[in-house]
């Protein structure tokens, strides 16, 4: 991954370079509207963090859920030498259900998750509008 992609953050104080918060750190963002870093994995094919990146955010953010959506953007799980399935990270062999928010436009339009929903939406596929 080049280091000159606009999309791509190799730490937590790399800078957004696109969108509405362009110049604000992920730290920043993640601090103020952890939503907006879903909506870029869900939107932004090229959107990547640095496995480092990614330590980081757990160490600064153990609540953020890292959904099968989000570590595709983080590489494989065998990419990860200190990966322990006592740490608490998220399985990432778990397949996403797409099962109780059938029908509605957040799953079957926006590609989000039962999890997603759950998760990002508080459980109300109505809620995907407020997304920025």
């Amino acid at each position: 991954m080049s280091a000159n992609n606009s999309y791509f953050f190799d730490n937590i104080a790399s800078v957004f370079r696109f969108g509405k918060h362009r110049g604000k750190s992920l730290w920043s963002v993640m601090s103020e509207n952890e939503s907006y870093v879903y909506w870029c994995v869900n939107n932004i094919p090229e959107f990547t963090i640095s496995k480092e990146t990614l330590k980081q955010i757990r160490a600064l953010f153990p609540m953020f859920i890292i959904t099968s959506n989000f570590s595709s953007h983080i590489g494989e799980l065998q990419e990860f030498d200190d990966y322990d399935e006592d740490d608490g990270w998220r399985d990432y062999e778990e397949e996403p259900t797409y099962e109780r928010y059938r029908g509605s436009y957040a799953q079957d339009e926006m590609g989000y998750s039962d999890d997603d929903i759950d998760t990002i939406f508080d459980g109300d596929p109505l809620a995907y509008w407020n997304i920025d």
